[in-house]
């Protein structure tokens, strides 16, 4: 009686960890949809990237447009930051955030 009990016991183990694997290796559509939102972010601050460097060859009459530029590059790539690491945690309620917000963006 006590073999059947811890074998039981082991089998219900292995299957506990077993279904740990398979639920971890899927995402949810929220973090699959910021997915998307990064790479849309990322393409944004090669966008800004290049637009800096056309105003910096000309930096005596562009000197506000250049700073706000490089401003809008730094907020963008730490929410990039921010939202990969969220990905990558696999964080429903963060990315929940960031998809609210970039839709009130656009």
């Amino acid at each position: 009686m006590k073999l059947f009990k811890i074998l039981g016991g082991i089998i219900a183990a292995i299957a506990g960890i077993a279904g740990m694997l398979f639920a971890s290796g899927k995402k949810s559509q929220e973090v699959n949809e910021l997915k998307t939102v990064i790479k849309k972010n990322k393409k944004e601050e090669k966008k800004v990237k290049k637009v800096i460097q056309v105003l910096e060859k000309n930096k005596v009459e562009n000197k506000k447009e250049i700073t706000t530029a490089k401003r809008k590059l730094t907020n963008s790539k730490k929410k990039t930051q921010k939202m990969e690491k969220a990905y990558e945690e696999d964080d429903v309620e963060s990315a929940e955030d960031f998809l609210k917000n970039f839709a009130k963006n656009k």
